[in-house]
């Protein structure tokens, strides 16, 4: 079953891209794409497509099947909180803790205003070094602390799907041993990403996929490990 389908996708142009030319894509469990784009702000705004953070110009959406309705937007929060998307444009709410940001999607879904954090959550704090500053606002921490925040908050989510700008650099190296092992834990889960990256090495280890976004046109092209793909195929 495909969890996600774009189907005669159009999306607007971006500030500093051309948006994206109609196309079709989808993607299942197990996929793991990686995303070749010749500017950065339209990677981006593909993201945002597939998180449900950008409504079309023209096209449809599915989601398990069921097709999206962008005019209401209640009905896409669901979906939102099964999609992990951690990019530059990602964010903490700056007037809250880092252990009410944390605790944020679960006091929704459960109807509850406890602030205590599972000890799974936890353990992944102490494992970022930021157990001691989960009562500390974001404004008040280091850009790699509220990164760190950020990734625990999207990856603790029922992922159906992760969006990744290019990972290798999003933490800073030393913290990019401990991202990399996570995202490999819930890759051998089954759960698909779609990320952008400049790491060879980790494109090598992890692609099943390759796509293409050029001139605002998406396309897929065929890959193998340690070569440099053949000619894309449009999608």
């Amino acid at each position: 079953m495909q969890w996600i389908e774009l189907e005669n996708y159009c999306l607007p142009v971006s500030e500093e891209g051309p948006g994206i030319e109609m196309f079709n894509f989808s993607i299942s469990e197990g996929d793991i794409c990686w995303l070749d784009a010749d500017v950065a702000e339209d990677a981006l705004l593909f993201f945002k497509a597939l998180a449900t953070l950008a409504t079309p110009f023209s096209g449809i959406y599915r989601f398990e099947g069921k097709r999206l309705d962008f005019t209401r937007p209640d009905t896409l929060l669901p979906v939102k909180k099964t999609i992990g998307y951690i990019t530059t444009h990602s964010a903490l709410i700056s007037n809250r803790s880092l252990r009410e940001n944390l605790t944020l999607m679960r006091s929704y879904t459960d109807n509850t205003l406890s602030a205590r954090i599972d000890d799974d959550i936890f353990d992944l704090c102490r494992q970022f070094s930021i157990a001691d500053k989960v009562d500390v606002r974001p404004e008040k921490l280091e850009q790699s602390d509220r990164r760190a925040a950020i990734v625990i908050r999207e990856i603790a989510k029922t992922t159906r799907l992760l969006l990744l700008e290019k990972p290798e650099i999003y933490l800073g190296h030393a913290r990019f041993f401990l991202y990399d092992w996570l995202l490999r834990g819930l890759m051998d889960q089954g759960v698909p990403m779609v990320f952008t990256s400049d790491d060879k090495n980790f494109i090598d280890s992890v692609s099943t996929r390759a796509l293409v976004l050029h001139n605002g046109q998406l396309q897929e092209k065929e890959y193998e490990p340690g070569s440099k793909g053949v000619a894309g195929v449009s999608i």
